[in-house]
């Protein structure tokens, strides 16, 4: 049986792991706002290089709503240059976040986190199937909402509220993830006869 002092040490560990996920979890959102903001900046005044990472297909992948997206907008009457600098900022926001994701997977191999808290899954699923919800809704052609993308808007305001849904999306992902992973462990720990 192992002695209190190790418990607590443990405990302290599994802590301090938890809160080097969340800070890495917010750096990574940090990391994907200032590449918004610096692609944008870069395609306002090269917008023929976003619109050549906008007519590639594998790119536009990376965030699967600009495939259907680039014909609303086309469709729309968006202007062009436009559409190619918010579909392209979309994808590189998306590819920074995807990117947390690998890493995040790859790093539960030596997170030691122990802690099983019952209410962050299902408050992961909510926040996956509300994002998912509503950033997988075809941008809008009609008058612009307060949280809608709307041909109506301006691309700075548009990439902004796609910022909070990509990153809203891959909150839920990665919450889902690492406690997921924690619960395992526990599982696994427990069925080892450690507490």
């Amino acid at each position: 049986m192992p002695s209190p002092a190790s418990v607590d040490e443990k405990d302290e560990v599994s802590d301090r792991d938890m809160r080097r996920q969340l800070w890495t979890l917010l750096a990574a959102m940090l990391v994907a706002f200032l590449i918004a903001v610096l692609a944008y900046s870069f395609f306002l005044l090269n917008a023929e290089v976003a619109c050549y990472f906008a007519s590639n297909k594998i790119y536009m992948g990376i965030w699967p709503p600009n495939l259907r997206d680039a014909d609303v907008l086309l469709n729309a009457g968006y202007p062009a240059q436009d559409s190619c600098i918010l579909l392209s900022t979309r994808s590189m926001i998306g590819a920074v976040m995807l990117l947390y994701i690998v890493y995040l997977f790859i790093s539960q191999v030596w997170v030691r986190d122990r802690r099983y808290i019952p209410k962050l899954i299902p408050i992961s699923a909510f926040l996956i199937f509300g994002y998912m919800y509503v950033s997988t809704k075809a941008i809008s052609t009609g008058p612009a909402t307060f949280y809608s993308i709307s041909t109506s808007s301006g691309v700075a305001v548009n990439i902004i509220k796609s910022y909070v849904k990509i990153c809203g999306l891959y909150l839920g992902v990665s919450l889902l993830v690492q406690r997921i992973f924690a619960l395992l462990r526990l599982k696994y720990n427990l069925g080892r006869g450690f507490k």
